[in-house]
Order: C-alpha cells, then structure tokens, then sequence
C-alpha cells in the first residue's frame, strides 16, 4: 500500500512538473529576483512557454477575459543579433482550452484544423484577419533566435497592436531597445542580466473581429496601451539601473519615457484600481540616477492630456508657422516670453505628468487653482471631478536648496550641491525632485548621494491665497508647508501628498491634504461642507495617523477592533490608520 501510494505521488508530481499553465509560475528565473509583477489580474493564467521537448523561453500572463497576454517577461539575449529566421507559423495553448489535457503541455502550431477546437478559451489568427490589427508580438521576435523565435510566435505572446502604431513607432523603439542594451551588456563584458517585462493595459470597450468583417465578432480585447519596463542588473549594484515606457496604441501614439516608479503609477492609473502595481522588486535600482544614460538612446515624447484654448492655439500655430518659414530669416525671428498654463482633469494626472515633466524636460508645473475648470475642460470631461487642477508651466532648475530657499551662489562637485542661501550653506539638488514611492516622500540627489527634497508644486496657500511668484510652497527649513503671499504675510500651503486619506476612510480635499496647519496633530478636509478628520499622510497599507508608520509585520487594519489601526513599534504602542489591508 505505501509503495502504491509512493507511485502515485511520483507520478503526480512528475506531471505538475510538466504542466506549463498553471495558477503559479514555475520559470520564475525570468523575474528579476525570482519575484512576478504584483498588481495584476489574480485570475489570469500563468504560462511557461515552451516548445515541444524544450526548455522554457519566457513567462506570460494571460487574461482568459480578455484573450490576450497582460505581460510576457523574458532576459535579453545579446547573442541575437539579425532578424533572419523568422516563422510565418503560429501557435496555440491546448492548455487554456483543455487542462485536462496534460500531455500537451507545450505550445502547438495553429492549423485549419485544431484552431477550432482551441478558440473557446483563446485568440486565433481568424480575430486578426481585416481588423487593422496586427498580431503584436509583446516578447519581440527579434529579440531571440532560433527555436526561442519560433517560441516568441504564439497568439498567446501577442496582442492587437493598432498596424500604423505597431510598425512605425513600436517598433523603432524596439529596435532601440535591442541596440541599447546589446552594446551596454558588450560593454560590461557579461557581469550584467537585463530582465524585461512587456505588457498591456486592456481596453474593455473595444474588441476584435468587428462586427462587420466576422461572424464571430468582438472576442479579444484591444489593449488601449502597450508597455515596457527594463531592470539592468549588474554584479556591482552602483552600475545597475532601471526604466520604462509607454505608449497609446493608436496611429499616432506617442511613446514616453519614464522611471520604473513613474510607469508603475501609470499603468494604476490606466486600470483605474486603487492596489499598487509594481512591475520590479523596490523599482530594481529606480534609485541609481541612470535615467539620463537611456535618455540618450531613447527620444522623450511628451504626450500630456491637456487641451487649449482657441486663442492659445492660434498663438501655437502662428509660431509653428513662422519657424518653418523659408521666407522669414532665422536671425529676424526670436520668442522673448511665453506663458504656458496646464489644466488637468485631476490632482493624480497633474502628479503624475508632473512628475515626468521635471525629470524628462525640466519643468515644473506650479499649481494656481485646484478646483472643477469648466472653462478649461469641457463638463464631459470634469463630471463627477472635483479636484481638477490649473498649474504654471515654469523651468524646474532654479537656484534653490534642496528645501526650496533660494541660493545666493551653488557651487557643485562629486562630493554633493551646495547652496550659500541668506541663512548659511544648505545643500542642493543635481537632480529633479521626485517622489519616492517607497519611501513616502520626496527625494534628489546631491552628487551622489540622496537627500530629503522640497518640490516647487504650488502657488497657493491652503486657504486658496496667491503665494509671490519667487516664494512659492516649499519647506525652507521647517517641517511644514508654507510660502509668502502677495499679501505680505506667509501662511501654511497644502502639502503634495496627493493620496492623504482621513481615518474615516475620505480622501482628503485634493487643496488641503494631511498636515498640521498649525494644529498639535494632523487633519485635513474631506469635502467642501466643512467636514474635516484626522488623518495619514498616504492610503497605502503602513501609514498611520500623524505622521506615524505601522510595524513592518502589522499592516493597518480591524484586528479584531471595529476600527482600523496598527503597531507602530515593537513596545504595544498603536495608532489609528487609514486602510484596511
């Protein structure tokens, strides 16, 4: 009897071992750190890819909702170099359609005869035919070789990428990608791995074949974007680095170029979900200071969700006009000011733009009214919005200290920044501004070491006031918001923590997050009635009230209480929080 029983546990495990479409990765080595992204549909499939009688290529994760990959990750192969060999063939999941199935536990080439028999559960090549979609590899065939191309030509590796978008800009980008990062492996002599993940954001309202080219119509979603998030990890961390991009997959789509921490913020957004999405383990080295390396190889398109005025656009167009005009000489012609103000249908667009603005182009966007902007955006666009946000476009590398005080002379070295303000030396940021997502606040560098920032954001105080435009919201050495106003006097601003929530589970007004105002403790407005609580300085599952943060073992939450808090330390001390986790 043991020994029958002995059998069957082999027998069993030999077959889980086999099995590549499973509720858990088993190639977890295309991960970095051997950890998958977090955020994603818990529901989908995970997909070990694999030929007949090989080993395993890459990893996916497959929407059996949507029909399509939500990411394939993969290592960079720098040892595939052309792009001969490719196949015309495609491949099926036998596994999606029938689990039951274990002996086709690898992909199998699609023909006129089984792809009936495998289209309930998956795309097939018939979704693709006269859409205007192409199949969209997400692993790039050109990124492998051999046998590994072939693996990369399954419909469970591809997604309809609009054809224009596809052809033109995604694939540039690809092909940059693949030079890039073939000459820095080269350089760095193989000490180094490159862990990649493409993925999309599905769009459910839109979906292939349509109706009036199929007879089985609408079966795969349309991703209404296509991303990219690389993790450079070198055996000697300093050289390590991280970055992502984006793009909207339509004709003219533009592609952006971000952090890993920017592109996680992103994606969240786009899905429209309030759990984190975290692509790298802590952003794998978004920290390091690279970002001006791939910038070089990559051009930074800007794409931000604003729209102009009538007048504004006439200005643009005159000016556009006058420079490309032959007939006008360059030397005759010369812009002296511009004004720019940016509306933004919410305060999380205006951080996450914003964020991208001061480290791809070096602007800040002073906020100057933070309510509903019908005049700016249509009411279409601002239904059930209430914290739509106008902001002043200005150059984001003044002379100020890394707390906002204005410097006098800076003097720079590898050593750090230093800044000679009226009150002595402060230091100084190298670097943009930005927000740490780990770490809950802002950070730069100074040389090459990181040090605690204050972003120029705000041009109002929380009371709505107008702060004088050289004095605008920042710390300048105390531990509180605030700036002179035209007024003549100084008040408290709001600080820029835009996911403050309340205990009684409100956010925050988006013009008066969590902080003290001048108060013992820290509380903010929930609405425009005057209702106001006390509060966390962020929704995320370790953030306590005041300022406080939950032991590392304790997320917040009920714990047998009827109302949320946590351990903030090891001694029983505890706080009330603000998310249930």
């Amino acid at each position: 009897m043991f020994v029958a029983a002995l059998l069957i546990c082999i027998v069993l495990r030999a077959l889980g071992a086999q099995a590549r479409v499973a509720n858990d990765f088993q190639c977890k080595e295309f991960f970095y750190k051997k950890t998958e992204p977090e955020g994603m549909d818990q529901n989908a499939k995970k997909i070990c890819q694999q030929l007949v009688n090989r080993h395993t290529f890459y990893a996916t994760l497959y929407s059996v909702h949507h029909w399509i990959p939500l990411y394939s990750a993969y290592k960079f192969d720098p040892q595939c170099f052309n792009d001969s060999g490719r196949s015309s063939s495609w491949h099926l999941e036998p596994q999606l359609s029938k689990p039951e199935d274990q002996d086709l536990y690898y992909m199998v080439r699609e023909t006129e005869d089984n792809k009936y028999t495998y289209k309930e559960n998956q795309a097939i090549s018939d979704d693709y035919s006269d859409t205007g979609y192409d199949r969209g590899h997400l692993y790039p065939n050109s990124f492998q070789c051999g046998e590994g191309r072939t693996a990369t030509n399954t419909l469970t590796n591809a997604a309809p990428m609009d054809a224009c978008f596809k052809r033109n800009k995604w694939g540039k980008w690809e092909k940059n990608l693949r030079s890039f990062l073939r000459d820095t492996l080269k350089s760095d002599g193989g000490a180094a791995t490159a862990f990649i993940v493409t993925g999309t954001v599905p769009n459910a309202d839109l979906r292939i074949p349509q109706r009036e080219v199929s007879d089985d119509p609408e079966r795969v979603t349309v991703p209404s974007h296509i991303w990219t998030a690389v993790c450079y990890k070198h055996s000697d961390d300093t050289k390590s680095f991280s970055f992502g991009y984006i793009g909207e997959n339509k004709p003219e789509g533009d592609i952006t170029l971000m952090s890993v921490s920017d592109l996680n913020r992103q994606i969240k957004k786009l899905y429209s979900q309030h759990s984190k999405i975290n692509i790298f383990v802590d952003d794998c080295f978004g920290d390091n200071n690279k970002l001006e390396k791939v910038k070089a190889e990559f051009p930074p398109l800007i794409n931000l969700p604003v729209q102009m005025s009538s007048a504004m656009q006439n200005t643009y167009l005159a000016v556009k006009r006058v420079v490309s005009s032959d007939s006008i000489p360059k030397k005759k012609f010369k812009v002296s000011e511009m004004t720019v103000k940016l509306a933004f249908d919410s305060m999380n667009t205006y951080h996450t733009e914003t964020e991208y603005l001061k480290d791809s182009v070096g602007s800040a966007c002073l906020i100057t009214h933070a309510k509903p902007l019908s005049n700016y955006i249509s009411k279409g666009d601002v239904s059930g919005v209430s914290d739509a946000v106008e902001c002043l476009l200005v150059p984001e590398k003044q002379k100020t200290a890394a707390d906002g005080s204005r410097c006098l002379s800076v003097s720079e070295s590898s050593d750090g920044c230093q800044c000679n303000t009226a009150v002595g030396i402060k230091p100084c940021c190298s670097t943009p501004c930005l927000f740490q997502d780990k770490l809950n606040s802002y950070r730069c560098y100074s040389g090459q070491t990181l040090i605690k920032c204050s972003p120029r954001y705000s041009l109002i105080t929380y009371k709505g006031e107008r702060c004088k435009d050289r004095h605008p919201c920042a710390t300048y050495g105390h531990n509180f918001y605030w700036c002179k106003t035209i007024a003549d006097s100084w008040d408290y601003c709001s600080p820029p923590l835009w996911t403050s929530k309340a205990i009684n589970g409100k956010y925050c007004r988006n013009n008066h997050a969590c902080a003290t105002y001048g108060s013992k403790s820290m509380w903010c407005y929930t609405d425009d009635k005057g209702n106001y609580g006390s509060c966390c300085t962020s929704d995320d599952c370790y953030s306590a009230q005041n300022g406080k943060i939950c032991r590392s073992d304790h997320k917040c939450g009920y714990h047998d209480k009827n109302y949320l808090w946590c351990y903030t330390d090891y001694y029983d001390n505890w706080d009330y929080c603000c998310k249930s986790c």
